[in-house]
């Protein structure tokens, strides 16, 4: 990989800005295009973090100077924009969900396979250092045998942020509260407690006038033989209340979240100490991150993996568990 890769940026939307920000503390990256079908957000983007603008992809899937491409338009757009990119050429990270679909996600990856080309998608509350201590807890096992684990997200969001961005209304485009604003929380739980070997989903539109659903309840099997649930709503009033992942064993219990994903709300653990943990690691003591802190973490991984020659990031494969949990697909 050259001192400084080349990135473009499809989708100027309000992800997109964390990327730019996240680039913009990264040296060896340089942003040298954004893409939107609106003019505005992109002029927008572009005088903000000083890249060339388009209005269609395409000039940036065919420019030979641009290496790396970050897809972060509206979710259905996501395998198809990523199919194209991958058959340019171009290294390619895709922002949650990687697609709507198991089919689609299957392609990406075959695809970064048969040209070569990396292949990333976006999970940044993994790279939080409490969220790396949970994992590697597990791994080493210190919870014993485990019982079950739950993530819980009860937000708040109005009709105006749905009609503010009318795609997130779309099931074609949006694909629900599982692939939209449960994922990260869905994602954290699989890549706590492993495969899924079995699932059975519910999901509902109660409060807004929206094609996909606004609460969701996932009942989960795990081959380790431990049990999951995922609940998921926009309907809590007045506004959001928790986002937490919750991980029961024999000889421990572990609570991330609450107000902060990035921040332990209990850690009762056989020979630990929870007031010491908590002390430095809990809600109102462990470090503050910015808004595009683990958005960064992210892009570093990513060029690193491309530095190294790897195909399929990890984070592929964590998508692909969730995208077959969030279709009911796992059997």
């Amino acid at each position: 990989m050259p001192d400084r890769i080349n990135i473009g940026i499809i989708g100027c939307g309000a992800i997109a800005a964390k990327h730019g920000e996240a680039l913009s503390n990264i040296p060896e990256a340089r942003l040298a295009a954004a893409c939107d079908t609106s003019s505005e957000r992109v002029q927008r983007f572009v005088s903000q973090y000083g890249c060339t603008a388009c209005e269609d992809y395409r000039r940036i899937l065919d420019d030979p100077g641009i290496e790396v491409v970050i897809i972060t338009t509206p979710s259905g757009l996501h395998a198809r924009m990523g199919l194209d990119a991958l058959d340019a050429g171009k290294h390619t990270l895709v922002e949650k969900p990687l697609s709507l679909n198991t089919s689609g996600a299957a392609s990406l990856a075959e695809h970064a396979r048969s040209r070569g080309r990396c292949l990333g998608t976006v999970h940044p509350n993994r790279t939080y250092p409490t969220s790396l201590m949970i994992h590697q807890a597990l791994e080493d096992n210190i919870l014993g045998k485990l019982s079950h684990g739950v993530a819980t997200l009860r937000w708040n969001r109005t009709q105006a942020y749905y009609e503010e961005a009318p795609w997130r209304k779309l099931h074609a485009m949006d694909g629900g509260i599982l692939f939209n604003q449960a994922w990260h929380a869905l994602d954290l739980l699989l890549w706590f407690m492993g495969p899924v070997s079995g699932t059975q989903r519910m999901g509902a539109t109660r409060l807004h006038q929206i094609e996909t659903d606004d609460i969701a309840l996932v009942n989960m099997k795990f081959k380790s033989g431990a049990l999951g649930l995922v609940e998921a709503t926009t309907n809590v009033y007045p506004k959001n209340l928790e986002q937490t992942i919750s991980i029961f064993g024999e000889k421990g219990t572990i609570i991330l979240g609450g107000n902060r994903i990035d921040a332990l709300k209990l850690w009762r653990v056989d020979g630990d100490d929870e007031k010491e943990v908590l002390s430095k690691w809990g809600e109102e003591t462990a470090p503050r991150h910015s808004g595009n802190w683990a958005h960064e973490q992210v892009l570093r991984e990513f060029l690193e993996q491309i530095s190294s020659g790897t195909i399929i990031s990890p984070s592929v494969e964590g998508a692909l568990e969730a995208i077959r949990v969030c279709e009911g697909g796992c059997r």
